[in-house]
């Protein structure tokens, strides 16, 4: 009888420390609000009227990057789940991700001679 205690105590010592390393609500919420803050921003911003393309195109990819982050880390729980290899695994796995989705970008876009500088 007192193994069956100990290993019920041990099971929900491991599932609290599994839950302890996700989001709280209230971390969903200011992430669902800074989404909010830079979808706004990325449209004000497509609505300025720059002549000049890179100062239109490179702050918008700025900001996809962070949305990226942001989706990734918190919605997908990347950030709290993946802290193998001393915490880096994400923070390759993203670095990796937005190098890829750059050069894609401007591989299609010299495809078509549509490169924005």
């Amino acid at each position: 009888m007192a193994d069956s205690t100990v290993t019920t105590e041990v099971a929900h010592d491991v599932h609290d420390e599994d839950h302890a390393h996700h989001p709280t609500e209230r971390q969903y919420w200011v992430v669902f609000v800074a989404l909010a803050a830079l979808t706004a921003i990325e449209v004000a911003w497509s609505y300025l009227g720059l002549d000049n393309r890179a100062a239109l195109v490179l702050p918008l990819l700025a900001m996809m990057a962070v949305k990226f982050l942001l989706v990734a880390g918190a919605f997908m729980h990347l950030y709290f789940d993946l802290k193998i290899i001393n915490g880096r695994l994400f923070s390759w796995a993203f670095g990796f991700s937005l190098l890829l989705a750059v050069v894609v970008y401007f591989v299609v876009f010299a495809a078509f001679d549509k490169l924005p500088f």
